[in-house]
């Protein structure tokens, strides 16, 4: 969806970075490269802590420097992500995951989060459609995408004023156009309060 999107904020002011988790810095992309390595088997707490050490990572190398320079962030995936897939899907608990999270993240915290809600069975249809084999996350299975699912709606009725849910049926061109709308009121709102 990123490729939709990049094109409709092309010129916009302020500018938009994108960026994405794991990964967005050399460190990042590495580690990256080891948590979603089907080869790689490691423990739910290693991989929690590997993807907060790319995180940590990120936010500094990344995410800071474009925010302190007046710049949009546009991140795909981020601490919800964490959250569901390790608080939820591998059963860590969410406030365990956060915790571990608290300094990778320090204060930046997004100001809204695209929940793109797919049923499973579209998800499994795309990613069939795609040819690409699961990484080590996508592989572990039916049970644990549901948990995450369910992390990831949970998360959104209890941070219903950030975390907004979106029908990601929709074609990659009309979901991006909400973003991208979604994304220009939340900047009129800031430049009107600030």
């Amino acid at each position: 969806m990123v490729r939709a999107i990049r094109p409709l904020l092309e010129g916009s002011r302020p500018s938009t970075h994108f960026t994405r988790e794991p990964g967005g810095t050399p460190a990042a992309e590495i580690i990256r490269d080891v948590v979603l390595d089907p080869g790689t088997k490691m423990d739910a707490w290693t991989e929690a802590y590997l993807y907060a050490a790319a995180r940590a990572d990120h936010v500094r190398g990344t995410i800071l420097p474009r925010l302190e320079a007046g710049e949009n962030v546009l991140c795909e995936r981020y601490l919800d992500s964490s959250l569901a897939y390790q608080g939820f899907g591998r059963g860590l608990g969410v406030e365990a995951v956060r915790a571990l999270n608290a300094y990778a993240v320090g204060t930046v915290v997004p100001d809204r989060t695209f929940y793109l809600r797919l049923g499973q069975d579209e998800r499994e249809r795309r990613a069939r459609e795609l040819g690409m084999p699961p990484d080590r996350i996508e592989a572990v299975g039916a049970g644990f995408m549901r948990r995450v699912e369910e992390g990831f709606e949970e998360l959104a009725r209890l941070e219903s004023e950030r975390i907004e849910v979106l029908d990601a049926s929709l074609s990659a061109r009309d979901l991006a156009g909400v973003v991208v709308g979604r994304m220009r009121a939340l900047q009129y709102t800031r430049e009107a309060d600030g």
